[in-house]
């Protein structure tokens, strides 16, 4: 369940200041920048767990973010721990703490040494770093999955009406008619079975299997629908497909 933070102390917020334009940054892996620096930034500042739903294959950016904050909130008890741990990482990157107590015990409020402009768009909010979708990590590689706005894609098609998650309209247009191919690809070489099996649309994989769908078709990055549903933590669909 996701939890609203109390709100990162002000350590949090000059730590995030100096990484924001920390030239340390170009040593850092995009595994630690995505699925340490953003999740843990994403925990301390907004909530335990993403509040949107997980973006599309299309969108594999977003996903990779996603996935990070996600990650994180499997990781981490509560905010408090995951600002500590993001603290040590500021340190490592050359972030220094200029708070000092003063006599009543308070702290005084750290000097920044960011050279962030006021109003400039956090480093964890820019969306420039991609995920290759392999399960294990983050490289410089970037998916063969075209960056494809649903909202283009053909209406009234297979594929658009599974990634509506509707299941009674795919059902509608088995019905008009009984000619459709039910392993079609689309210009990204996803079955409607991968597509279904990634969003964890439940019932339409019923319903695709159903009208016989083939569960060991690849897509070009050679995962199965099966595949793409055990990345995605869709358990449920993975045991459907199982042996299928």
């Amino acid at each position: 369940m996701s939890s609203t933070n109390i709100g990162p102390s002000q350590r949090f917020h000059d730590a995030a200041a100096y990484l924001s334009s920390a030239s340390s940054l170009s040593k850092v892996s995009n595994t630690t920048k995505l699925e340490v620096l953003y999740g843990l930034f994403k925990y301390v500042t907004v909530s335990q767990n993403p509040i949107n739903s997980r973006p599309s294959i299309f969108d594999m950016t977003g996903r990779a973010k996603w996935d990070a904050w996600a990650n994180t909130g499997k990781t981490y008890t509560n905010a408090s721990e995951a600002e500590e741990r993001y603290l040590q990482l500021a340190k490592d990157l050359g972030w220094e703490e200029r708070g000092h107590p003063t006599a009543d015990g308070a702290v005084d409020t750290p000097v920044s040494t960011s050279n962030q402009k006021e109003g400039e768009e956090s480093i964890w909010d820019d969306d420039t770093v991609s995920k290759k979708r392999d399960g294990g990590g983050l490289g410089n590689k970037v998916s063969t999955v075209a960056m494809e706005d649903e909202g283009e894609r053909k209406e009234g098609t297979l594929h658009s009406l599974v990634l509506s998650g509707n299941r009674r309209h795919v059902e509608e247009l088995f019905d008009f008619s009984d000619e459709i191919d039910v392993d079609q690809l689309d210009d990204n070489g996803y079955t409607p079975l991968h597509l279904a099996a990634d969003r964890g649309y439940l019932e339409i994989v019923q319903l695709l299997l159903s009208k016989g769908a083939n569960a060991e078709l690849k897509d070009e990055d050679e995962y199965t629908a099966r595949d793409l549903a055990e990345i995605a933590g869709h358990e449920e669909i993975v045991a459907l497909l199982k042996g299928k």
